[in-house]
């Protein structure tokens, strides 16, 4: 390989650029100790990987900025990102696994999927716009989406269920036993005060959810 081939993007890599877009998209400065909490490591190997990803040409890092992905950095984390839902749609609607479960297990499988694959995947799911969270495969499009977190909206309103942020399997095994999946129907019936639950109706169920649990639903109004 002669110097002005790039190095070829590991996997440990993959997850680190996954994990930097992640915490964009909250809207968070991308620090070594959010990266540290973000991927469960150290801050010693937060701060040797983001000099490596420097040298490749991937992503820049100041205590002001935070680390910012270059063009490269960004179409690696995107193309990552994309195989990680494609693979979870595969779980869901091949396999059959359940939807909290997915997303562990596609960090193993989306480094597998190559240009060859992916194709063909998409064809036999039939070309899926989302994954089974509701988070969309064209992942550089999804923050243009009017969506609001469903603790932002007032009583009385409803909205239908578009994503679901945060995809970690507590969470997920809890909004399954509730009923919520995108394209539910929610109505915000009550909201208690001094930051108290929302109460909320699906069909003609109603359940109390906490503020924080809501924030990780995003829904868009009618």
């Amino acid at each position: 390989m002669d110097d002005t081939t790039p190095a070829e993007i590991t996997t440990q890599t993959e997850e680190y650029l996954e994990a930097v877009s992640r915490i964009i998209d909250r809207g968070d400065l991308v620090t070594p100790t959010e990266l540290s909490r973000e991927l469960k490591v150290t801050p010693t190997s937060v701060l040797g990987m983001l000099r490596r990803m420097e040298e490749q040409g991937l992503a820049c890092y100041s205590r002001q900025t935070g680390v910012i992905l270059t063009a490269r950095g960004k179409a690696s984390a995107e193309r990552i990102r994309r195989r990680h839902r494609l693979a979870e749609r595969l779980l869901t609607d091949i396999l059959g696994v359940p939807w909290e479960r997915v997303h562990d297990i596609a960090c193993r499988f989306e480094h597998v999927i190559d240009d060859e694959l992916e194709p063909y995947l998409l064809q036999a799911l039939h070309n899926p716009t989302t994954c089974p969270h509701g988070n969309s495969l064209l992942v550089v499009g999804e923050t243009s989406l009017a969506l609001h977190p469903l603790n932002t909206l007032k009583a009385g309103q409803t909205a239908a269920v578009v994503r679901i942020v945060d995809e970690s399997t507590p969470l997920l095994t809890y909004l399954g036993e509730l009923g919520v999946y995108p394209g539910v129907t929610i109505t915000v019936t009550a909201i208690a005060p001094f930051d108290g639950p929302l109460m909320i109706t699906i069909a003609t169920t109603q359940h109390a959810i906490s503020r924080e649990v809501a924030e990780h639903i995003l829904v868009q109004c009618g």
